[in-house]
């Protein structure tokens, strides 16, 4: 099964998309193939309820992450000093239970 492949359009063809669609210029159809953006997604921006294009097209795919930034980074530099102090570091596992408690 060949992987899948995430977000092959670029953003300024996506605007032009969604902003067209919208407008009642073409069709989903239409608009689709001409601006080379996959369908469902240009159906899904073009019926949400957000009226700013630009957040609609700036959004980042999957799941939103659980930890901050911050938090993330101090798990990350404990985890390398742990690391450093012991021969054998912690194991995933750790470090999953570690990430749970934080969260």
């Amino acid at each position: 099964m060949a992987p899948k492949m995430h977000k092959q359009w670029s953003e300024e063809n996506m605007r032009e998309t969604i902003l067209t669609a919208r407008g009642k210029e073409m069709g989903l159809s239409r608009a689709s193939k001409m601006f080379d953006v996959p369908k469902s997604t240009l159906k899904d921006k073009v019926n949400s309820r957000e009226e700013d294009v630009d957040k609609l097209v700036s959004t980042k795919l999957g799941r939103k992450p659980t930890l901050g930034d911050e938090m993330e980074d101090a798990l990350v530099k404990y985890c390398l000093e742990m690391e450093a102090k012991f021969i054998f570091g912690l194991t995933a596992k750790d470090i999953k239970r570690m990430a749970f408690q934080l969260a």
